[in-house]
């Protein structure tokens, strides 16, 4: 029994280290800090920054939510699209870090391994822990680009330490990786395979019905 308690202490003691250490990233990430991958990630290894990008992405689609109640998602499916747009942040993280080492070697014959920038990447993420945001109403869209120019900013910062390239050459990394990971996001919604409307509709199990759908349904209506 002693040895259970302790056991329970243990982990109730490491799950609050390492809150404390998700947090700490996130703040110092928010708040424009550099190098805020690199003290986590000695502590926790990956378990931070993952855990960075993956909250991330559940905000963001939490910022959503609309979407889910006129698909009428129920809980469990619900739960399962706000895991599967948790990973899809990670995903979209990894590719971007990918970006930021294949342009350092491109621009600056300097090669940088992926998973040595990769930490500074997904804690750059932490301004999408505000995505809920986007559901308001009137403001919503200006929150959305909002947290995308703080990720790139937070993503340089994050950078320079890692890249030790000075901060000129960390932003104009930053800065193409990041307009060419929204121009890759920008080619998979117009695609006409509608990757992301089909992985919604498998995780959601649902029609799939977007808000342009509601919308031309309602002009449609109004023609008649």
């Amino acid at each position: 029994m002693v040895h259970g308690a302790a056991c329970e202490t243990c982990r109730v003691s490491w799950l609050g280290a390492f809150l404390d250490a998700l947090l700490g990233a996130v703040g110092c990430s928010l708040s424009f800090g550099t190098g805020c991958a690199l003290r986590p990630t000695a502590s926790f290894g990956w378990a931070v920054p993952i855990g960075v990008a993956i909250i991330a992405g559940i905000s963001l689609m939490l910022g959503q939510w609309a979407l889910l109640a006129i698909n009428r998602v129920g809980r469990w499916r619900t739960l399962l699209t706000l895991a599967t747009s948790g990973l899809g942040t990670l995903c979209t993280g990894v590719v971007e870090a990918g970006l930021v080492a294949l342009l350092s070697w491109a621009l600056l014959q300097d090669r940088v391994r992926l998973w040595v920038v990769l930490p500074a990447v997904l804690v750059a993420y932490a301004p999408y822990w505000l995505g809920f945001l986007v559901v308001l109403p009137y403001t919503g869209p200006g929150v959305a680009r909002v947290l995308k120019v703080w990720h790139l900013l937070a993503m340089w910062l994050g950078l320079r330490p890692v890249l030790d390239m000075g901060g000129g050459y960390s932003l104009l990394i930053a800065a193409v990786a990041w307009l060419a990971q929204q121009g890759i996001d920008a080619l998979i919604e117009r695609a006409p395979m509608h990757l992301r409307e089909r992985v919604f509709k498998l995780v959601s199990g649902s029609a799939g019905l977007t808000g342009r759908d509601l919308m031309s349904s309602a002009r449609l209506g109004d023609h008649r």
